[in-house]
């Protein structure tokens, strides 16, 4: 049974016990026999509650996709596709469109199978220690002055836009350098979802060098599917990587290694840190692009960029950076200039996860790029201490998702990224899955 289109819905796990507070009631006396120690039970059942909590109030649909910024609910999904698929308790579905139709697989079992999977959900859990990543290479990796990247963000779904931005990029004429994941493999990155919602998916031979940024998700399972399995498979040496040539350099950061809030927020650790400030050192003239998993800061989210400003601050780096690319918002953001470190901010985390839009009745329209672009406005927001900053402007994709059938007016749409680096030049396409340029500039032109 393929993983890719096997869903775990928050309204099917909780049906066969009528409630959520009747699922806690039942998983509370296998948690006490399970852990044992009763102060360490009750804390895995209040982090079950707050995983429940919070995967109910993602879910739009139980036939879509969906999981909380919840490590125990996104563990917890795993699992039971895990469960489920050796019981064969699953049921196939089908959603329909014009020309697509959408087949899934969704768990079904019943109260009397939950005693021995909670169990062994729990045992599973106290198991987990993080991996711990090789130290990255002090010194950047040469590039050729002509350069073209293809960017696809928390791309690990195996779903909707996944498949027809693989086949897109895959049998295009275009050449790429390099393929870079943002991060995101769905739902905690266990070994089957990497090589079932990932891998099979991913236009590996597309490029010669394939990288992949460590995301929330795959933590949630410690990072060893990410360090053990991922890494090797591209031969990528570190969590963390650098390349330059004559007017570039290219860097990778691990925002989640050390993640706050359930990895909602990102972090950057000071050894990361320090490694950075080598490589930027060593750059010399060059620009600075950085690429991570989580997001410095956000329009429509309720992140507030964990400590990723303030260590680029504390370690003098914030104005020393041109562009900077990341995922985990599951949108496609394109941001004015910082007003105050003068970088541009891309959120390009809208491969193949299925966002709800948001309410942009009141955003104007891009008088070049057309409808499907709305603006929104600069604002003021808070950092991870606390104090006021600014937000600078942007300019968010918003169109129906025809990839998500039924629902198509409900998603904001999927797609990828083509960075192409000539000379001292940037150009970036912003494309759907499949194919069409909906946003074309040279980011240098512009300043």
């Amino acid at each position: 049974m393929p993983v890719h289109n096997t869903l775990v819905s928050y309204t099917n796990l909780v049906k066969p016990f009528g409630s959520q507070d009747a699922l806690l009631a039942k998983t509370q006396d296998i948690a006490a026999k399970v852990i044992g120690d009763p102060a360490k039970a009750a804390a895995a059942m209040a982090d079950l509650q707050a995983g429940l909590d919070q995967w109910q109030n993602v879910e739009i649909h139980p036939q879509i996709l969906h999981t909380p910024h919840n490590l125990t609910a996104s563990l917890l999904q795993s699992h039971v596709v895990q469960r489920a698929t050796i019981a064969n308790r699953i049921d196939h579905f089908l959603l329909k469109i014009a020309g697509i139709v959408l087949e899934g697989l969704e768990v079904r079992f019943s109260d009397a199978d939950w005693p021995d999977w909670a169990a062994s959900f729990f045992t599973w859990i106290a198991d987990i220690v993080p991996a711990v990543p090789q130290p990255p290479d002090p010194v950047a990796e040469p590039i050729a002055n002509s350069f073209s990247i293809g960017v696809l963000g928390d791309f690990g779904t195996g779903l909707y836009g996944a498949p027809v931005c693989r086949d897109t990029i895959a049998g295009s004429a275009e050449t790429y350098s390099m393929m870079l994941h943002l991060g995101d493999v769905y739902y905690s990155a266990t070994p089957e979802e990497v090589d079932d919602r990932f891998f099979n998916f991913w236009p590996e031979q597309k490029a010669p060098v394939n990288r992949t940024l460590n995301g929330n998700h795959e933590m949630y399972n410690g990072g060893h599917s990410y360090v053990d399995k991922m890494l090797p498979r591209f031969n990528q040496k570190s969590n963390c990587f650098a390349m330059q040539n004559d007017n570039w350099v290219l860097i990778g950061l691990d925002t989640a290694l050390h993640q706050a809030f359930g990895g909602q927020e990102g972090v950057l650790d000071d050894p990361q840190m320090q490694w950075l400030c080598g490589i930027v050192q060593a750059a010399g003239p060059r620009k600075v692009v950085l690429f991570s998993h989580h997001q410095p800061f956000t329009q429509l989210d309720t992140n507030k960029g964990g400590n990723l400003l303030s260590q680029m601050e504390k370690y003098g780096l914030a104005d020393k950076i041109y562009a900077w690319y990341w995922g985990h918002e599951h949108r496609c953001l394109l941001y004015d200039r910082h007003p105050r470190y003068g970088f541009y901010g891309r959120c390009m985390g809208h491969a193949a996860f299925p966002q709800a839009r948001p309410d942009l009745s009141n955003a104007p329209f891009s008088p070049s790029h057309g409808s499907q672009w709305r603006q929104l406005p600069p604002k003021d927001g808070q950092n991870d201490a606390g104090e006021t900053v600014p937000i600078p402007g942007a300019w968010i994709y918003d169109t129906n998702n025809l990839y998500i059938p039924d629902f198509a007016t409900r998603f904001a749409p999927n797609g990828f990224l083509r960075l192409e680096f000539d000379g001292a030049h940037l150009v970036e396409f912003v494309r759907s899955p499949g194919g069409a340029n909906v946003w074309l500039e040279e980011l240098t032109a512009a300043g």
